[in-house]
């Protein structure tokens, strides 16, 4: 009787599936990851019985991941001699090693980023960019103050210049600030609401997401125990109250979809807020506000008990998405593929040590670096996530989750009309 070894990934190897797993979804990380530490220590290719033992994944799963290891360009297949009959056996290998594989894996997921985009949502005519193509300088424009759900393009900030970008990172108050800055050419990429994306396109503007990068909605609406008067557990509670939301902001388009869908007879008062929300809840102006997920945070550390409906949990629709005009998608390729390389890159950084970009956040922000820690941790865990990222890495955007929201919208006759919806 022959015995045989294998070699088997454990828990001192989550790093390296860590770093990959952003630029190839998990399972293609962990093949991936198996392949480049097995070849420190064995000499010869890897059969697929010894990725199925030595990843733990079944043979479908497999085959799915070496034709995405093939495809990406960082794996041979090859065969093994055996003593057994007929064909010898398949087997893959690494083409590269263990420190300049991940580069490798997060320019080709850039790449596949924006062929996925130019797949669903560019055209030929979009206009001409102003920049020429061999300018790799780009300005991102994000959508509020620097803040702890920037940290993927803070970590990515160190190291742009690896995949030939220089990015300068500009804040805007808002979603639809980061878009008028993108429309009139003042920002090349801009981080806006995947819902003020929609609105936008809906409106004739000729703008292409090419990222999703949170893939849930952070919306939600929240209200303080002992200014509501009882737990708020239910939509339905919120007929008949008043309900504060900032104007021309993508917490009231997607605050007033959570509310069409248990009062389309008008039967919840909204008022505009000017953007001082919890001021407005707490000397009683309103009962119910919108904010981001972390903004209730702020009351409970002063003690406070809040209730928290999110809008996610009745609408799974996309979060923060970074966005062209489709002239750039276009003409400057090159330049965006260096960013989402970088932005993929940083998102990996982020995840395994976030203090380096908090670091970075809180000295433009004068914040504090453990709440940024805390709020990247939060929303990377419970909005970062999707089955798409599980196959395909960070960022990556499905054509029906696309459909499901704008078809949301128009039900609650959101998708046009005023800039202050």
């Amino acid at each position: 009787m022959r015995t045989e070894e294998f070699w088997v990934l454990d828990e001192d190897d989550r790093e390296v599936v860590a770093r990959l797993t952003p630029g190839l979804g998990e399972d293609a990380a962990r093949v991936l990851a198996y392949l480049l530490l097995r070849s420190a220590v064995e000499e010869g290719p890897a059969t697929e019985l010894a990725l199925r033992i030595g990843t733990g994944l079944n043979r479908n799963a497999i085959a799915s991941a070496v034709d995405r290891l093939e495809s990406a360009g960082v794996v041979d297949r090859t065969a093994v001699r055996d003593d057994g009959p007929g064909r010898p056996p398949t087997a893959w290998r690494a083409r590269s090693t263990l420190d300049a594989s991940p580069t490798e894996v997060y320019r080709h997921h850039a790449g596949a980023l924006l062929d996925r985009a130019a797949e669903r949502f560019g055209t030929e005519e979009g206009a001409p960019d102003d920049r020429d193509e061999q300018d790799e300088r780009l300005t991102l424009g994000l959508n509020w103050r620097p803040n702890g759900l920037h940290l993927p393009f803070y970590a990515g900030h160190e190291g742009y210049d690896e995949f030939g970008v220089e990015v300068d990172v500009e804040h805007r108050e808002g979603s639809h600030r980061a878009l008028d800055a993108l429309v009139s050419g003042e920002s090349d990429v801009g981080l806006v609401g995947a819902a003020t994306v929609l609105r936008a396109r809906a409106a004739g503007e000729a703008v292409v997401p090419i990222a999703v990068v949170y893939q849930r909605a952070m919306a939600v609406l929240y209200t303080v125990r002992e200014r509501f008067g009882e737990p708020l557990t239910g939509v339905d509670q919120l007929r008949d109250r008043r309900v504060g939301m900032p104007a021309r902001s993508e917490t009231r388009v997607l605050g007033r979809l959570f509310l069409s869908q248990v009062a389309p007879d008008g039967g919840v008062r909204i008022v505009d807020t000017a953007g001082e929300e919890q001021d407005a809840l707490l000397s009683g102006e309103v009962d119910v506000v919108t904010g981001s997920f972390s903004d209730p945070r702020r009351l409970e550390r002063r003690g406070m008990t809040v209730d928290t409906l999110a809008v996610a949990d009745r609408f799974p629709i996309y979060g923060p998405t970074l966005v062209v005009r489709e002239g750039t998608l276009s003409a400057r390729r090159s330049a965006l593929e260096g960013f989402l390389a970088g932005t993929t890159a940083g998102w990996a950084e982020a995840r395994l040590d976030p203090t380096p970009a908090a670091e970075r956040v809180a000295a433009r922000s004068s914040g504090s670096v453990d709440r940024a820690v805390r709020t990247f941790e939060v929303a990377s865990r419970e909005f970062g996530g999707s089955d798409a990222v599980r196959e395909h890495g960070w960022g990556w955007q499905r054509e029906e989750t696309w459909e499901r929201l704008r078809a949301a919208l128009d039900q609650g006759s959101l998708l046009s009309g005023p800039g202050s919806a």
